[in-house]
């Protein structure tokens, strides 16, 4: 889900995306991994330092919470299944990913106070 919001925006031209994922795909290549069911913003997380990785993790929470948000606006309607369920699905997996970005960001920020500390 991350990375279709990041690469669908309207600013983003057809270009622009087949671009991205020329060089992404040149990138995976020269790393030696197939993306698989990778997330793609993951994988660029090895490449940052653990502050601009904690910021682009703490980013992400915000997406996350702000679409969980959404989703609960729209109550399961018992009329349509199908909807309840594709809703039900989504706040499944949204809840999962807050869940590790909370755990994550915490680790992150520990092994940041603990190097403070060392210093």
């Amino acid at each position: 889900m991350w990375q279709i919001i990041c690469l669908c925006l309207p600013a983003v031209t057809r270009s622009e995306q087949q671009r991205f994922f020329t060089l992404f795909s040149d990138a995976m290549r020269a790393y030696g991994r197939e993306p698989g069911a990778l997330d793609i913003s993951l994988f660029f997380l090895q490449s940052l330092s653990p502050e601009e990785a904690l910021t682009v993790l703490e980013e992400r929470l915000d997406l996350v919470v702000r679409s969980q948000g959404l989703i609960e606006r729209h109550p399961e309607s018992e009329t349509d299944i199908m909807q309840a369920a594709i809703d039900d699905h989504m706040h499944t997996l949204l809840a999962a990913e807050r869940e590790w970005l909370a755990r994550t960001i915490e680790q992150l920020r520990r092994r940041q106070y603990e190097r403070i500390q060392v210093r």
